[in-house]
């Protein structure tokens, strides 16, 4: 009862979080053009690759210590947060250089605007701020601050955005402008709310031994990540590159259709992991057969959604979509095929998590994201922008088949459920 509380309530926010800029997804591609939408996902792109870099992913450490009895936690919190500024500003100012860089030496026009990178370092740093009081109020199951907490920034950030889009033509510029201007009066929110229930005083404390089991934790996930960011969003930069902007607005637009499975996957995935992690500990027969068969009806839902949501694209784009982005219509169903693999993959690689075996999960998802670029290329030559889509499923699904391998080999579990203990 408690997992399904969590989930239903994680799923609810979520969606309603989810809902706000889908609904926007309509006004967006009537007022706004294909490139725009192409320089907005470029955007969004950078924020996924930056996530993990910005604070060399420190962050990811508190929900998985959170549950060990050794860890004194506020000192533990502290310590992670002190590294967020430090490792974030740094992150910062070299994003600052590099885009001085590219203004100043090449001359040549570039697929998108360099100061993109700044605004992108700065939405991610201020974002890992956040995440620290929403890692926290996760693994504790507080929902309802979580979900007031996403749900306020963004009913704001998309008011603003209708208003500067709408009303005053800005553009890709008036959507970009109020994500980062929200996400940095929230992140001094963060900020506050941590310093009023004690993680966060006038001298942060700074524990080198937990700085140091946090990094070894989560420094193999930087390479994890990028793996994950090359395979689930290199598919854009590909079709930017070799088809052009206009059709990665319309691929954007594809994308954002398909992430509806993405958004359930994530919204089950917070709610999981706690208890998932909380499980292991009690290491039970009884408990991880519960575990084995939320797994296989997890993934039963994952392949029903992808049937169903399929089946409803075409009405979603002659309602919705402004026409001169109903041409990627045909992709979503394989972008939804690839959310399905990438659910799956997410709940057998956190054995590996608890296991803190991360640098195996970054060395299998840095081989697979090369797989990907290859993929990725000679797909979109053959195919167009739907090979950019089809090369993301084929590469998720070869992601959780080797992933699935590996927790076969080092993680016993009751997979049979049929067997007796």
């Amino acid at each position: 009862m408690k997992l399904a509380k969590n989930i239903s309530f994680f799923t609810f926010f979520n969606l309603l979080n989810a809902a706000i800029p889908f609904l926007l997804l309509p006004v967006l591609t009537v007022y706004l053009s294909k490139a725009d939408y192409g320089i907005i996902d470029i955007f969004n792109s950078l924020n996924m690759l930056f996530t993990p870099l910005v604070a060399l992913s420190v962050v990811n450490s508190i929900s998985r210590f959170y549950f060990e009895e050794s860890i004194r936690l506020p000192v533990f919190v502290k310590t992670i947060f002190r590294a967020t500024l430090k490792y974030g500003i740094i992150f910062v100012l070299l994003s600052i250089l590099i885009c001085a860089v590219l203004l100043l030496v090449i001359k040549t026009e570039l697929a998108f605007p360099p100061v993109l990178l700044v605004i992108s370092a700065l939405f991610v740093f201020f974002s890992q701020i956040s995440e620290v009081l929403l890692a926290l109020w996760r693994v504790s199951f507080k929902t309802v601050y979580y979900g007031i907490f996403r749900v306020s920034k963004t009913f704001i950030d998309v008011a603003l955005s209708i208003y500067l889009v709408v009303s005053l033509g800005y553009g890709w510029i008036g959507r970009i402008g109020p994500q980062i201007f929200v996400m940095i009066i929230f992140g001094f929110v963060a900020i506050y709310y941590l310093k009023k229930i004690g993680y966060i005083g006038k001298k942060l404390e700074y524990d080198h031994t937990y700085l140091r089991r946090a990094l070894s934790y989560s420094l193999p996930l930087i390479f994890h990540s990028i793996g994950g960011y090359v395979i689930a969003v290199s598919d854009r930069f590909f079709v930017l590159f070799i088809e052009g902007a206009e059709s990665t607005g319309i691929y954007a637009v594809a994308y954002q259709i398909g992430m509806v499975i993405g958004l359930f996957q994530n919204s089950f995935n917070q709610a999981w992991v706690p208890f998932f992690f909380e499980s292991l500990n009690k290491g039970s027969y009884k408990t991880k057969r519960k575990i084995v068969f939320i797994t296989y009806l997890y993934g039963f839902g994952m392949i029903l959604m992808v049937l169903i949501i399929s089946a409803l694209t075409p009405l979603f784009y002659d309602y919705f979509i402004g026409r001169e982005f109903r041409s990627g219509a045909s992709i979503v169903f394989w972008v939804l095929l690839g959310y399905a693999f990438n659910g799956m993959y997410k709940m057998i690689v956190n054995y590996l998590f608890y296991l803190k075996k991360t640098k195996v999960v970054a060395k299998l998802t840095i081989g697979v994201a090369l797989v990907n670029m290859i993929l990725n290329y000679y797909l979109i030559l053959e195919n167009g922008i739907l090979g950019a889509a089809q090369a993301t499923a084929i590469s998720f699904l070869l992601l959780f088949i080797i992933i699935l391998i590996k927790v076969l080999k080092v993680y016993k579990m009751p997979w049979n459920l049929r067997e007796g203990e």
